[in-house]
Formats: C-alpha cells, structure tokens, sequence
C-alpha cells in the first residue's frame, strides 16, 4: 500500500490532486484496511494499492474534452 505523497510523486501531481481523485473515484483507496468511501467518518491515513501504479493503462486523470 503507498500512502498519497508516493502516488502524487509517481504521477507528478500534488498530493491534493490525489485526495481529489479519491474523492471523485478516480482511484482505490483504503483507510484501515477498509475501502475508503467518503464521508464514512472514518479516521487514520488513507492508503492507495500498489496496482495502481503497476497497471500499464492506469492513468486516474479524467478526459478532458478539448473543446
């Protein structure tokens, strides 16, 4: 499990970035060895699998539309 600075420094983003990707569901995360779902009222630090950053196509930034 990485905790959010590794996944921020793998994807070059700041951590708040990562915090609002969890949030939008954009990526897995664990607090307390339980998926975390927000506003669970849960306490203690949010962890993110290592599978994210092994999975050759994951990439948790939405698409843009180019307009």
């Amino acid at each position: 499990m990485l905790r959010v600075r590794d996944v921020a420094v793998h994807f070059r983003v700041h951590p708040a970035t990562v915090y609002r990707w969890i949030h939008q569901g954009f990526l897995p995360a664990y607090r307390n060895g339980k998926p975390y779902k927000p506003g669970d009222g849960a306490t203690g630090a949010l962890r993110i699998p290592e599978s994210v950053l092994k999975s050759p196509d994951t990439h948790p930034v939405p698409e843009v539309d180019a307009a």
